[in-house]
């Protein structure tokens, strides 16, 4: 009897160490954001001498109908947000774009879920650069001290305003972003809206337009969308996780430089372009390939899906440089009707052969 006493004892204890075991090494509850958990760059590391990723979607390339187009980056979440020699140049211009123009440029829906949606992501993107480029961003108090730029922004989205939030990460980060919710996030039917934005550098739309938009309205103007994209990016956007970390690229040729245009890259329904004549256009300094760089993933708390875009703006006269006059010139050639037109191929298409083919 007491033997067996004994041996109830010791299950007893033994279950209570186990458990109590447990609780203090137990994976936390709820998805874990790919983003949560950064190595640092290395110490080598300098910001000033870091060439821009060169971003060129169209070599190689064989089918130039709109499609989704993405790769997995979940191995790399330290790619998530970049940090190249263009920085301070590049957030400079966004911080006097996005002040001169917030009600074009910032939206935040006023709904508390787009509140909670609109810090989660101001948090991800302070302790994302706190974790991988702490010999450039150091937490003093309260505040987050930028070393590059010189600037102060709150350490914490606590009890501070989402749009004055939403300016601080327009001065911090080159990548503008697009938050999206559901309004009911276990109805699969139901469409995404964007519900929150910076779009410091918009290509040829008005980003006040595209506030508290479901996707596919947002969409509608994107050729061959609803026959090629709708269905697919529905099924990507219900799918998407915390874990998930996927990256897209686009492209098209803009004549001219301003990373913030409301109006001039697309080609709107019912307008008439006119072609741009050869000499009327500066292929040195005034003629770019323009690529957006838009990498996706879930926030775990709000349940919005993100896409950050970093906009890439670079001469023409380098894509020559570096032999990619052919494959460029084969791409202009290969964009259906409808897309050309979308990119406004009638205006400087003709002329950018013509550079590209001296």
């Amino acid at each position: 009897m007491l033997a067996a006493i004994f041996v109830l004892t010791v299950l007893v204890a033994t279950y209570s160490l186990f458990h109590l075991y447990q609780r203090h090494t137990a994976k936390p509850k709820g998805p874990v954001s790919v983003i949560s958990n950064i190595k640092p760059i290395d110490k080598s590391f300098r910001w000033d001498t870091t060439e821009p990723e060169k971003i060129r979607p169209f070599v190689n390339k064989k089918d130039f109908r709109p499609n989704m187009g993405i790769k997995n980056l979940a191995a790399q979440p330290e790619q998530w947000l970049l940090i190249e020699d263009t920085y301070r140049e590049v957030t400079t211009k966004k911080r006097d774009i996005t002040s001169s123009n917030v009600d074009k440029t910032i939206q935040i829906n006023d709904s508390p879920r787009s509140q909670l949606a609109a810090r989660e992501y101001y948090d991800s993107c302070i302790n994302f650069f706190l974790m991988r480029y702490p010999q450039y961003f150091v937490k003093k108090g309260n505040q987050v001290y930028n070393k590059i730029n010189d600037d102060y922004v709150p350490a914490s989205s606590a009890g501070e305003d989402p749009m004055a939030l939403y300016l601080a990460l327009a001065r911090t980060m080159e990548e503008d972003v697009v938050v999206f919710l559901k309004d009911d996030p276990n109805d699969h039917e139901m469409e995404y809206t964007l519900r929150s934005g910076i779009t410091g550098f918009p290509s040829g739309f008005d980003p006040s337009d595209n506030h508290d938009k479901v996707i596919s309205e947002i969409h509608d103007v994107v050729p061959q969308y609803k026959e090629r994209l709708k269905l697919s990016m529905g099924r990507f956007f219900n799918r998407l996780q915390p874990s998930d970390l996927w990256v897209r690229f686009n492209w098209t040729i803009q004549t001219h430089n301003q990373h913030y245009n409301l109006r001039l890259n697309h080609g709107h329904e019912g307008e008439s372009i006119e072609e741009i004549k050869f000499e009327d256009i500066d292929f040195e300094n005034g003629c770019f390939l323009r690529c957006e760089r838009q990498v996706l993933t879930r926030l775990p708390k709000s349940g919005a899906n993100i896409m950050t875009v970093r906009t890439y703006l670079t001469p023409i006269s380098k894509i020559k440089q570096e032999g990619l006059a052919d494959e460029l010139c084969r791409a202009i050639d290969a964009l259906p009707t409808d897309l050309g037109f979308y990119k406004r191929r009638p205006a400087w298409g003709t002329a950018v052969k013509q550079y590209l083919n001296l």
